[in-house]
């Protein structure tokens, strides 16, 4: 599975950012970048860069700031 889900909920209404970072720390992508309404929601992570390149398989980050809340954790995706 190249592929891997992100599953969030939000309280209210947010500005939001979620990015794929290598295990470097260098910024690979950027999934969400702005507005989202309060719930329950997904973002996809396809295994690609920003440039749409396909990426190795590895450990990475994500980083996810909604407002004032922020969290990282690390994912592993395997091709």
């Amino acid at each position: 599975n190249s592929a891997t889900t992100i599953q969030f909920r939000l309280p209210k209404n947010s500005d939001v950012s979620i990015q794929i970072f290598n295990i470097n720390g260098k910024l690979v992508r950027t999934l969400l970048q702005g507005n989202q309404e309060a719930g329950f929601h997904s973002v996809v992570w396809d295994g690609r860069d920003n440039s749409g390149r396909i990426i190795s398989s590895g450990v990475y980050c994500y980083k996810m700031v909604a407002g004032s809340f922020s969290e990282a954790k690390k994912l592993i995706l395997v091709k």
